[in-house]
């Protein structure tokens, strides 16, 4: 089971040095799911280069299969050490036998996947009875606590607000936000069971997150901002982007920490949502 007490914000602020904001939101994304169990075996849906993977089960013995359709990410993955198989594959044709895992696993990857119900049968069929579907996805509230969203609605500029939420929608490559509800038919349809849903980025969080993007350069803009000027690969021959990395996890790590490990009430809602469905029979 991963690790409860870990600081995630200044593991992740070390990784992602160059792009704070993606930081704090990976970071509140682990805490969440290092209070959840894990049942071997686990796949890793759309498992990236690793490195979120790598950072919660650190200390662990290798996760059994990670995958993704982008062969560079499925190239670069093994050299974390975290899987003991990593294979190139689409989430709608898992090369795997129904009734295998324990645990399908996937962070921040569904809401990008356009027709999401084949690959949701398919992640269905490949857990055994009693396993789980542990998905960490954007909330039906995300674009709402949007920062720019907020401030355009706070002086009536409703369509200024929806069309800053379209602008991130397609920065991000969003292409859905279901509700904890929306999220009950879905799992239905393929045969799994709701167990629970989880709010999670407090909105005090989102604030942070969204206005960082745009501080930080993550979100290229009109002007490029100038942390991303120095914090360009292309100038990393001039030796002092190490002192820059100390200063955004000495800094930020203390600034953010707040908003890092608020948790976000059971009445309340957050930017990002946890869904865990149950294979029953």
């Amino acid at each position: 089971m991963p690790d409860l007490t870990r600081d995630y914000l200044s593991l992740l602020l070390n990784q992602y040095w160059f792009a704070p904001p993606v930081a704090l939101w990976r970071a509140i994304e682990l805490r969440t799911l290092s209070k959840e169990s894990f049942l071997r075996p686990i796949l890793d849906l759309g498992c990236g280069d690793g490195l979120i993977a790598q950072i919660l089960f650190e200390s662990e013995p290798p996760i059994e299969v990670g995958f993704d359709p982008w062969l560079e990410q499925v190239r670069k993955a093994p050299a974390t050490g975290v899987y003991d198989a990593v294979q190139q594959a689409q989430g709608a044709a898992m090369p795997y036998a129904s009734n295998t895992f324990g645990t399908v696993f996937s962070n921040s990857v569904v809401e990008h996947i356009l027709d999401l119900a084949p690959v949701l049968t398919e992640a269905a069929r490949v857990l055994r009875p009693g396993g789980r579907l542990i998905l960490t996805v954007p909330s039906d509230a995300f674009r709402r606590l949007l920062a720019g969203y907020r401030d355009r609605v706070a002086v009536a500029d409703f369509d200024g607000a929806e069309a800053y939420a379209r602008g991130v929608d397609s920065w991000l490559e969003h292409h859905r936000y279901p509700s904890p509800d929306d999220w009950v038919a879905m799992l239905q349809d393929v045969g799994l069971t709701l167990a629970r849903a989880v709010y999670y980025v407090t909105p005090q969080a989102m604030t942070l997150w969204d206005r960082g993007n745009t501080t930080y350069g993550v979100r290229e803009t009109g002007r490029l901002a100038l942390f991303r000027r120095l914090a360009s690969p292309r100038l990393r021959f001039l030796g002092y982007q190490m002192l820059v990395r100390r200063w955004v996890v000495r800094t930020l790590s203390r600034k953010w920490q707040q908003a890092y490990a608020a948790d976000v009430p059971t009445d309340g809602v957050g930017g990002g949502l946890l869904i865990v469905g149950e294979k029953v029979g």
